[in-house]
């Protein structure tokens, strides 16, 4: 009998059969479940390791893919560039090339309008004595009031006989009516003439006469002459004349 003391608080004990093989029993089914599980989260774990690389392996695809894509977008615009770059530089040289022929251009022009004056001057100076000239301008007085006869004498100054002088002369008379300043063509106050330009041809003169008929009220002051030589030369003549009615 064992030993009690007293006043000590005593437990009850039980008494538990031995049974080695339950204990056994229950150890084997703790392992087996310990391995269950570290099997079941190897498992997992190699699932999500494999999902997570077929992830990787597609997002890898992707950008490759990608990549692919950006390497072919930059060489198109490498190529882009170089075209620009090529057509900048011709543009360039079209450019200095456009300038230097327009800089040539106007440089011939600028000599050309040189010897244009130049042989004017001396196309002017060669016909001043010769071609068209105004030889003789007569105007009478008759005997019906403001009616007046009028002869104008155009000639070819050193006319060689065989060369037809051709162009045309205006006759204009100027003066004022009612104090305002009028110019009368003269085919609008001679029934000889209905033309404002006269033709002109002739080898040694030309004689343009006939009567003009003055309007009420209105005062001549001169008569104004412009004549056109187109042949053998070119000439142009510009004269007024006073007017002075012989008779008055």
């Amino acid at each position: 009998m064992p030993n009690i003391v007293k006043g000590s608080k005593q437990e009850k004990m039980i008494v538990v059969p031995l049974r080695p093989r339950r204990r056994l029993f229950f150890t084997f089914c703790l392992l087996l479940g310990v391995a269950t599980a570290a099997a079941g989260g190897f498992a997992y774990g190699y699932y999500q390791t494999m999902l997570s690389q077929q992830t990787a392996q597609a997002d890898r695809a992707e950008l490759v893919r990608e990549l692919g894509d950006l390497r072919l977008e930059n060489t198109e615009l490498h190529r882009q560039v170089a075209i620009l770059d090529r057509s900048s530089v011709m543009d360039q040289r079209a450019t200095v090339e456009v300038q230097s022929t327009i800089g040539s251009l106007r440089e011939r022009v600028a000599q050309l309008e040189q010897d244009i004056v130049y042989y004017r001057q001396v196309v002017s100076d060669e016909t001043e004595d010769t071609g068209l000239i105004i030889s003789q301008l007569d105007i009478d007085a008759t005997s019906t009031p403001r009616v007046y006869r009028y002869k104008l004498v155009l000639r070819q100054q050193d006319a060689d006989g065989d060369t037809f002088l051709t162009g045309h002369v205006n006759v204009n008379l100027i003066g004022r009516q009612n104090e305002a300043l009028v110019i009368l063509p003269l085919r609008e106050i001679s029934a000889e003439q209905d033309q404002m330009d006269i033709r002109l041809r002739f080898k040694y003169f030309q004689n343009i006469e006939g009567e003009l008929t003055l309007p009420e009220g209105f005062s001549p002051e001169r008569v104004q002459i412009a004549g056109v030589e187109t042949a053998p030369f070119e000439k142009n003549i510009d004269q007024d004349f006073s007017w002075v009615a012989e008779g008055e």
